[in-house]
């Protein structure tokens, strides 16, 4: 059967080489004539977008008879408007890789299909001698030998399979030689200067969420050695002062102890803040302590079922802890949920965190903050993050994480 759509190909070759051979001869010596009016260069640009057209035809004829995927990477304007669209095409390699292509494929075209016409005519004009040897009076000639009676007929029966199992495999050849023709010019990888700068912007915005990242792990330090120790200082003083005036029973006492009771509370809002800005226990111990401490701070029950127990690149710990963070924070406040699970596994090359919950379901991604900006700390490190949240069925959020980076 792929033999046969091959053959289909190369006997359509001819009639498609010879369309798109007029088709650009005529538009582009029609607009190149005409430039000088002007009147030409619509037509010029009109046959841009021709090009296209008909280089994606080609490739569904070849994906569907060749079996061959010849996928383009075109370039993409960079900005709206027709101007933009047009210098973006006239500067894409690829529309003028289609355009060698279709101009070649008129003479190639040729080749292909008196190949295949003579190899088809001269196996069935062998195989099927002994029902039409009688209506030629001089008999069937094949080089030397002249077929005018049935025995000799019959004789070119065997010349004929061999014939036939000669065209089948030149017939797969052709088309196995079109198809990597076809794949050289119709198909492309990535435009490699864009490709340069989407690394080149990936690595920036890495380096900056690296950067936010100790940013937040030096506050968190500054707040720990710093406020923090003068606001456990301060509690103490406080208290001391308030068992003695208490003892002395000065009315003063009231007002220590209200400030007393206010230094414990700005102290422990202090030491949660610390924590969300970048905890101790992820830099200290890694991903895995930091999660079940998630797990144990939360105000519904969280089962922990897999936590990676080897130390990860820190921006991959940070990008995780934060997920998980974000997850359950957005479970207690808005899912009404009897419980969640989180899972971190390591896979081959990624760290894969899953957080699902019981709740009302329904969480919209574009609606809030949180889930966008786990996106983009996400997709920052190359990953992705899914959401699957039909409502009633509870929520699962899910980041898949590359390793790119060693933990040292």
């Amino acid at each position: 059967m792929a033999t046969l759509r091959r053959l289909a190909y190369l006997l359509a070759s001819f009639p498609l080489g010879t369309t798109w051979f007029v088709v650009l001869v005529t538009g582009i010596s029609t607009g190149l004539g005409l430039a000088i009016t002007l009147v030409g260069i619509p037509i010029l640009i009109g046959m841009l977008w021709l090009v296209r057209w008909m280089a994606q035809a080609e490739r569904a004829c070849i994906r569907a008879l060749l079996d061959v995927d010849a996928t383009p990477h075109y370039r993409q304007p960079d900005r709206p408007g027709w101007g933009a669209q047009i210098m973006a095409r006239l500067g894409d390699p690829q529309t003028w890789k289609d355009l060698v292509y279709l101009v070649a494929q008129f003479p190639i075209g040729i080749i292909w299909f008196v190949v295949a016409v003579t190899l088809v005519g001269v196996s069935l004009g062998l195989l099927l001698a002994p029902t039409y040897y009688w209506a030629d009076p001089s008999g069937i000639e094949v080089g030397l030998f002249d077929a005018d009676t049935l025995p000799e007929a019959l004789a070119l029966v065997p010349v004929g399979a061999l014939s036939g199992w000669v065209t089948w495999h030149v017939v797969n050849l052709l088309g196995r030689v079109h198809g990597a023709w076809a794949r050289l010019l119709l198909s492309s990888t990535p435009d490699p200067e864009l490709t340069a700068r989407v690394d080149d912007l990936r690595s920036s915005q890495a380096r900056i969420i690296e950067a936010a990242d100790e940013a937040r792990r030096r506050i968190e330090r500054d707040l720990h050695d710093g406020a923090q120790q003068r606001l456990v200082a301060l509690s103490l003083k406080l208290g001391l002062a308030r068992k003695r005036l208490e003892s002395d029973g000065n009315p003063a006492g009231e007002l220590v102890a209200e400030a007393h009771e206010e230094s414990k509370l700005a102290l422990a809002e202090l030491r949660d803040l610390a924590r969300g800005i970048h905890p101790a226990i992820l830099t200290e111990r890694g991903l895995g302590p930091a999660i079940e401490e998630l797990a144990n701070r939360a105000t519904v029950p969280v089962s922990v079922e897999e936590v990676p127990a080897e130390r990860l690149a820190p921006n991959v710990e940070a990008a995780a802890y934060f997920v998980v963070a974000e997850c359950l924070a957005n479970v207690a406040k808005y899912a009404q949920a009897s419980g969640a699970t989180v899972r971190a596994r390591r896979e081959v090359g990624r760290i894969v965190v899953e957080v699902a919950d019981d709740g009302v379901g329904g969480a919209d991604p574009s609606a809030g903050s949180g889930l966008r900006g786990l996106a983009d700390r996400v997709e920052a490190l190359d990953g992705v993050l899914t959401v699957r949240s039909v409502a009633g069925e509870g929520t699962l959020v899910r980041a898949e994480i590359p390793l790119t980076v060693v933990a040292a």
